[in-house]
């Protein structure tokens, strides 16, 4: 059976993931915890620490820094540090 979106294959996860999306109020902040998602999966998708790159400098990008990718990642374990907690 193929997927589509009337009968979507997800994992159990995925459900989880969805229900507790839905479950949000649909508040200002909802809207932003959706948009905040989106932009972590692209940041995800697109990964840009890479080391230098042919142009010279690293991520491709002049204007980002190795402690740009490396402060992401101490915020997203901060806050599975403080998710384990409640």
């Amino acid at each position: 059976m193929s997927q589509s979106i009337d009968h979507p294959e997800l994992t159990a996860a995925e459900w989880e993931f969805l229900q507790n999306l839905r479950a949000l109020p649909d508040t200002a902040l909802r809207h932003r915890i959706q948009a905040s998602l989106n932009e972590l999966l692209f940041f995800f998708q697109h990964p840009k620490c890479q080391g230098i790159g042919v142009e010279g400098f690293p991520c491709g990008d002049p204007r980002s820094s190795c402690d740009d990718c490396r402060q992401i990642w101490e915020a997203l374990g901060k806050v599975a540090e403080r998710s384990k907690k409640d």
